[in-house]
């Protein structure tokens, strides 16, 4: 069910839609650095303060991730859901269930 919600997510609301892998995320990134403090499969590289190179490919043939644009766009993602959840009686339920389900829910400004 997690790995549906965060591609779901990702897909969702990550514009332009499409620009992330969405499963690659979740399986090679979130996973690799939740369960075992490393990118999963090699797919990914992680840089700072080079925005220039965010979402291209390196040389390695890895797709390079700037941290700072990185999270910008999730910064982005998570607001456009919040003012989805705040028009849409459906989310804000589906929101209440995951924050009785999970303890948080946090707002980003």
């Amino acid at each position: 069910m997690v790995r549906q919600a965060y591609v779901g997510f990702i897909n969702e609301y990550f514009w332009p839609r499409g620009i992330y892998n969405a499963k690659g995320i979740y399986d090679s990134l979130r996973n690799g650095l939740v369960h075992q403090f490393t990118i999963k499969n090699k797919m990914y590289e992680l840089t700072f303060d080079e925005p220039q190179r965010h979402l291209t490919i390196s040389h390695n043939d890895y797709i390079v991730l700037n941290a700072g644009s990185f999270r910008d766009d999730l910064i982005a993602a998570a607001n456009r859901y919040f003012d989805e959840v705040k028009k849409n009686p459906q989310l804000l339920d589906k929101a209440f269930q995951r924050y009785e389900r999970e303890g948080f829910v946090h707002w980003i400004d």
